[in-house]
Parts: structure tokens; sequence; C-alpha cells
């Protein structure tokens, strides 16, 4: 059981170094379009190979679920675009702050969307991360800190188009091999990344050295590793105890962003990220007596 949470905490730690990767990227000169095209094809070369040679069922697909594939796919570029664009604009550790409300919303668009009754302490819970995410974003000295709207808001659209990633991927969780959604995720985002991008110009610094740290970087040690890894340790603790232990991914991020890109929080900010952090935790722990989705996501953003 030890190696099933190490392997939850190498996948936290994975998914935490994404935002550090692309703050890296932009203070290099890369774009956005640079990243998320060799993000998403590295990715999708790397998992494909990894079903073929595992010959497992999840290589083929019937064709019944490829328009789920396609709008996972999208949703989840969606989160990655603005979750990119979040991090331009604001520090590493609050996009990542902001992120992690997804679940939150989840249970909020359940409620809106799929008329899914709200209990106290889902009620509580989405109170206490509301009053957090007003804490992180500093609202009431926010006319006298560096915090960019646009940041926000990207942020905050990171984490709606995940939370409807993770909807439509309970369902998708439920026939498919978690390695194949995520296979099938990236090659639609890939392909959605150079419609929006031509593909011209995304190859034109393809020689350029930090373009590979950080392709290689966001493919492999942020996607593919901690997708596996997540993968392993689910199979050794189980659904719950994975889920509650993925938790401390934020705590990682900001511990990682302090460290190696010297940004700090204020009082007020940290106080913020612990309730969003505390109210994730009570939700996950009243999940723990019900029937929990496998995981099915291949990256926490971007």
């Amino acid at each position: 059981m030890l190696s099933g949470y190490l392997m939850i905490v190498l996948s936290a730690i994975g998914y935490a170094v994404l935002p550090i990767f692309i703050k890296y990227g932009y203070n290099v000169g890369l774009t956005i379009d640079n990243m998320l095209f060799f993000r998403f094809f590295i990715a999708s070369a790397l998992l494909f190979f990894i079903l073929a040679v595992s010959r497992k069922k999840g290589f083929k697909t019937y064709k019944s679920y490829l328009p789920h594939l396609v709008i996972q796919g999208l949703f989840f570029f969606g989160s990655s675009y603005c979750y990119t664009l979040s991090v331009k604009y604001m520090s590493a550790t609050i996009t990542n702050i902001l992120l992690y409300t997804y679940p939150l919303m989840v249970v909020l668009m359940s409620a809106i969307f799929f008329k899914e009754k709200i209990s106290l302490i889902k009620g509580i819970t989405l109170l206490t991360a509301f009053s957090g995410c007003l804490l992180v974003v500093d609202v009431i000295n926010m006319s006298t800190q560096q915090i960019s709207m646009n940041g926000v808001w990207y942020g905050i659209g990171a984490a709606a188009f995940y939370a409807i990633y993770n909807i439509n991927g309970q369902y998708l969780s439920e026939k498919l091999e978690p390695l194949t959604i995520s296979a099938y995720t990236s090659v639609v985002c890939l392909v959605a990344t150079m419609v929006v991008y031509p593909p011209v110009n995304i190859m034109v610094d393809y020689a350029y050295p930090a373009m590979w740290i950080v392709g290689l970087g966001t493919a492999l040690i942020c996607t593919v590793m901690p997708l596996l890894s997540y993968i392993k340790g689910l199979a050794s603790l189980g659904a719950s105890r994975a889920s509650i232990l993925s938790t401390i991914e934020p705590i990682i991020a900001t511990v990682l962003a302090g460290m190696i890109l010297g940004e700090r929080l204020t009082i007020t900010q940290l106080a913020g990220g612990f309730l969003i952090i505390f109210g994730v935790m009570i939700l996950k722990l009243d999940k723990l007596g019900q029937p929990y989705p496998v995981k099915h996501s291949f990256g926490r953003q971007g």
C-alpha cells in the first residue's frame, strides 16, 4: 500500500509542476501555440505507443463513443487554453489554486443541469470555496495588488471547462479504459490546436531548445507520468483514498512555485487557498461512502 501512496504523491507532483513549465516557457519567449502543440503532439505519440505496447483492448474503440471522445477533447482543450493564458497573466500559484475549484463547480453544474440535490455539506463546501476564491484574488485590495482580471477570468474558465470535462468523463470512464480516454483526448487537443493556430507558424521554432524542454516537460512529466502513476496508485488504494490524497497537489504547486519561481502569496491569499482545499477535502470525504468514478483525466490542466 505504501507504493500506492507514493504513486499518488508522484502524480500530484507531476501535475503541480505544469504551471512552472508554462511560466518558464513564457519567460524564454515561447507562445501559447508552441507550448500547446508540442505538449499534445508528444503526449499523443507517447500515449498511443503505450497502448500499442501494452496490447490493451483500449487501443481500439467503438465508433459510438467517438463523439463523446471528441467532446471530451474539446473541453480539455478549452481548459488547457484558458489555463495556459491564466499563467501568462498571473502567478502559477494562484492559477493552480483557482483551477482546483473544479470539483465544486462539478457539484454546482450537476445541481443546475441535472437537478442533483445539494446537501447541507455540499452547500457549506461551495460557500467555503467561494469565500476562498475571493481571498485568493484579494478582492478587497485588488486595486493595490498586481492581479490581472484577465488572469482571474481565464483561471475560472479553466476550472469551468475542466468541471464539464469531468462530468462528461464520468460516462466515458464506465465504458472505456482511462488510458484510452486520455490518448484520444490528447489527439483531439492536438487537432484543435492546429485548427486555432496554423501549424506552419508553430513549427518555426522546432529547433529552439527551450521548446523541447517545455514540450517534453509538459507532455512527459506533467501528462503521461502523472496519469500512469495515478492509475497505479488507484489500483492499490482505491478511488476514495487516491482522490483525497491528491488534494496535496495545490500545496505542492505552491511550494515549488515559491522555490523555483520565487512566487509568494500574502497571508490573505494563503488563507483563501486553505479554504478552497478544505472545501474540496470535505467534499471528497463526503463521497467516501458513495460510488466514485474511475479517474479518467490525463492532466489537471492545462
